[in-house]
């Protein structure tokens, strides 16, 4: 079987080479391109991000992307965004002001509260390891990217926004941060998104990476 080609954006912010080192280590054939020419022919495509939303937008702008990932519903490719790069999926974010985003899922990203649920100052950003859970309206995860995954599963985190979608069809895992719920993982057909780090949560984020190559 012939390797799977992968396209990873560079957007010139954060280390791409776990996520390049992770699609090989699943037997991917990669490019790693900002060239809208060599996106546009792309059928995988991973939008990975570091650092604030607005910033992420404006890199997305500048580089004469934001048509062709605006408009992907529209066509059979299929888009993967990490960290930042879900949450730019999003309609809008308000990190450093509101800014527009992609408008591929909606809703909106918000900061993580600063207080629990029992009214304990919070330690942010939300880093580090955590477990995800189903969302609320779900008892499975067959036909999503967390097929081959289950409940208290553990994968990597790191931020201080979240985002709120507004449609419970979008939502697909979430986990715990001081007794909120945190959208983890989000799906609008073609359209996929993670907030914590695959290709940092060792087996299983591969898994789900996995699984995105394959569908």
């Amino acid at each position: 079987m012939s390797e799977k080609k992968v396209t990873v954006i560079d957007l010139g912010v954060g280390n791409l080479f776990s996520i390049i080192s992770a699609l090989k280590y699943c037997g991917c054939q990669v490019t790693v391109t900002s060239e809208s020419k060599v996106i546009e022919n792309s059928s995988s495509i991973i939008l990975p991000g570091d650092g604030a939303f607005n910033y992420t937008m404006n890199q997305i702008k500048k580089r004469g992307l934001f048509e062709i990932l605006k408009t992907i519903k529209l066509t059979e490719k299929k888009l993967l965004g990490i960290c930042i790069g879900m949450q730019v999926l999003f309609d809008y974010g308000l990190e450093f002001g509101k800014t527009e985003g992609l408008g591929l899922i909606k809703g909106n990203v918000i900061p993580i509260p600063d207080y629990s649920t029992e009214n304990k100052k919070l330690v942010i950003p939300h880093m580090g390891w955590n477990s995800l859970i189903f969302s609320n309206h779900l008892n499975t995860w067959e036909g999503t990217l967390l097929k081959n995954n289950k409940p208290s599963d553990e994968v990597y985190f790191i931020h201080s926004f979240m985002v709120n979608p507004s449609e419970k069809k979008s939502k697909v895992a979430d986990c715990i941060y001081g007794g909120h719920r945190i959208s983890a993982v989000v799906k609008e057909e073609n359209i996929f998104g993670c907030q914590f780090h695959p290709e940092k949560s060792g087996e299983l984020g591969l898994k789900i990476l996995r699984e995105f190559i394959r569908l």
